[in-house]
């Protein structure tokens, strides 16, 4: 040790209590506009990732919610236009004319021979409330045909699996002695539509009135 370090102990140690109160101000200044701000920055951050992972994770059930949804709104659709394609419309204001155009084909597929085809009395379904633009009724068509047993059915079969929605409302066999030439009444049953006029009328006078 030097002579001087005896000198002045008392000087030695407040040079020595002013550098720590020095370096502990620094530290607490570091602390203060560097470290607290840091952390509260990380912690914000921290905050603000919890937040999108639970925004994301609600948008991804959201997603898989909409897809499921637009999942089912697809096989409406699908069974919609199912239905829609099932509707019987008029060939040459005729349904019997338009039920030939389908069924010669499937006739002519078998070897069944049509005799002809007639229109019968229109079968009305319960009308909604209120009244829809648009009314759904059932149309039968009888038919005549000749052609062995198994032809018959194989065209019969044929018709259920083309056409879902039509169906076979009355079936009659008239037994000959030639069993390749039996002769059949058939009458299928058609969903038809057809424009309601008295609900069409009512909404046009209520619009009339506006």
């Amino acid at each position: 040790m030097s002579a001087e370090t005896f000198k002045d102990p008392a000087a030695q140690m407040k040079r020595a209590l002013f550098r720590s109160l020095a370096i502990g101000a620094v530290a607490v200044v570091l602390y203060m506009f560097c470290v607290e701000p840091c952390q509260s920055s990380l912690e914000k951050a921290k905050k603000e990732h919890e937040d999108l992972k639970g925004q994301q994770a609600s948008v991804t059930r959201d997603l898989k919610g909409a897809d499921q949804l637009k999942s089912r709104l697809d096989a409406i659709k699908v069974d919609r236009q199912k239905y829609l394609n099932g509707l019987l419309e008029p060939l040459l204001e005729s349904y019997a004319m338009r039920a030939k155009s389908l069924l010669d084909p499937l006739a002519a597929d078998v070897g069944l021979t049509i005799g002809d085809y007639a229109e019968m009395p229109v079968r009305k379904l319960p009308l909604p409330k209120p009244q829809a633009p648009q009314l759904y009724a059932r149309k039968p068509i009888r038919m005549t045909c000749t052609g062995s047993y198994a032809t018959i059915i194989s065209f019969l079969l044929r018709v259920e699996a083309k056409m879902p929605l039509v169906s076979l409302e009355a079936f009659s066999l008239k037994t000959q002695k030639d069993p390749d030439n039996q002769s059949a009444t058939i009458v299928f049953e058609w969903p038809i539509k057809g424009e309601n006029t008295a609900a069409v009328a009512k909404t046009a006078k209520g619009g009339a009135k506006k």
